[in-house]
């Protein structure tokens, strides 16, 4: 569970250095999802194998899904104690909110795999922050799943129509509870946490990518699942096309 995760690796995270700890520059969300896209690639026994032949630790591979799951559960906490408005009901339904729209964006993002539309709408559900932009997350997942329910049927562990249906529930009871009474939590220390699981699985994906494009070096397709698609995206969406001069009248 994501919050046995933050609890196991909550010494290693306090004991990171303030110069080692950086706010996120990728949405959190974002972060999660490419990390557990990278937990399913090196579940392949040769991924793994050709990785570790290469000299990279195993602890490295093994740590990845455990800072995945911790920074999942910091950004729930942090997401629920930066509101002073927020109910204890309220913060405890954006945990299980955040957990089940990573679970299903997860699923989506392996059953819808070659709908373009579909990863289209996975991405935009990814960018998204704060409580109103997670209700409307499950919505749209539910919608999703349930306009696609024919693409998991294979999946005997996956329930399309129960999950969907949670989403949908689920969405409703945080609805109702965004007016519910004040919580009294530290918002700093929930930042300062939430920013060091952030940072811990920073380092741990740029090692593992790196070491995933020094070992695929003669295989592109491989390789290029070592490295972040949003980040790809977002470079392409940052290019600007410069327009040639404007000629000098004679």
């Amino acid at each position: 569970m994501s919050q046995e995760d933050l609890d196991g690796l909550r010494p290693t995270l306090l004991a990171l250095a303030s110069t080692e700890v950086d706010a996120p520059d990728v949405p959190p969300a974002v972060v999660v999802q490419e990390a557990f896209n990278l937990v399913a690639l090196l579940a392949d026994p040769a991924v793994r194998a050709r990785l570790l032949s290469k000299g990279l630790p195993a602890e490295v591979i093994d740590g990845l899904g455990p800072a995945a799951g911790a920074l999942s559960t910091a950004q729930a906490q942090w997401m629920a104690a930066r509101d002073p408005h927020k109910s204890e009901t309220q913060a405890t339904l954006e945990l299980r909110a955040y957990e089940l729209r990573t679970r299903l964006s997860s699923a989506c993002r392996f059953h819808l795999r070659n709908q373009r539309k579909a990863l289209s709408t996975l991405d935009v559900i990814a960018e998204g922050e704060g409580t109103a932009d997670l209700i409307q997350d499950l919505q749209d997942l539910a919608e999703l799943i349930t306009q696609n329910v024919t693409h998991f049927a294979a999946d005997t562990t996956f329930d399309a129509a129960e999950r969907a249906a949670s989403a949908s529930s689920l969405a409703s009871e945080l609805r109702l509870a965004v007016s519910a009474a004040s919580v009294t939590s530290d918002q700093a220390a929930a930042k300062d946490l939430r920013d060091r699981a952030y940072s811990h699985l920073d380092d741990v994906l740029a090692n593992l990518r790196a070491a995933g494009r020094y070992a695929y070096e003669d295989d592109a397709a491989t390789q290029s699942k070592f490295s972040s698609a949003y980040l790809r995206r977002r470079r392409q969406r940052n290019k600007k096309v410069t327009p040639p001069p404007t000629p000098t009248p004679v």
